[in-house]
C-alpha cells in the first residue's frame, strides 16, 4: 500500500441525544455500558474531494469490524457502540487508486453524571 503525504486526520465524538445527553446502552444485563461514537475524516476540501471511500478497521472484538463510508457529505463518517478505547486502522481509498493507511487511537472522556448527563437508549 502506498502512503500519500496529505493532511488528513481522524476526528471523533461521543454522540448525544437531541437534548444533549450522552447516549448509552447495555447489550446484556451483566454487560458494560456502551457509548455511541462517531469517527470521520478531517482535511482540506480539495483532498476530501479526491477520496472514493474510507475503511475503518475496529478492534478484533467487533463482529463487523471493518466499517466503510462512501459519503463525502458527512466527511466519510461511521458510528458504532463501544465501551473501550483502541486503535483504529484507517484506509483511505482515492479515486486515483492509491490507498493511504494510518492508525488512529480512539480516545474519549466522559463527564461525571449529574443525574441528567446520560440517557439509556
Amino acid at each position: 500500500m502506498m502512503k500519500i503525504e496529505m493532511p488528513l486526520t481522524v476526528k471523533q465524538n461521543v454522540i448525544r441525544s437531541v437534548d444533549g445527553r450522552i447516549k448509552y446502552k447495555k447489550f446484556s444485563d451483566a454487560g458494560r455500558e456502551h457509548y455511541h461514537l462517531g469517527v470521520w475524516l478531517d482535511g482540506e476540501e480539495r483532498v476530501l474531494d479526491e477520496i472514493n471511500f474510507v475503511e475503518y478497521e475496529l478492534h478484533p472484538s467487533f463482529s463487523n469490524r471493518v466499517r466503510t463510508s462512501k459519503n463525502r457529505k458527512n466527511s466519510f463518517s461511521v458510528t458504532f457502540w463501544t465501551w473501550g478505547m483502541f486503535d483504529i486502522e484507517v484506509r483511505v481509498h482515492y479515486f486515483s487508486g492509491e490507498v493511504e493507511t494510518f492508525t488512529h487511537t480512539l480516545e474519549y472522556s466522559l463527564p461525571a453524571d449529574d443525574g441528567h448527563t446520560y440517557v439509556a437508549v
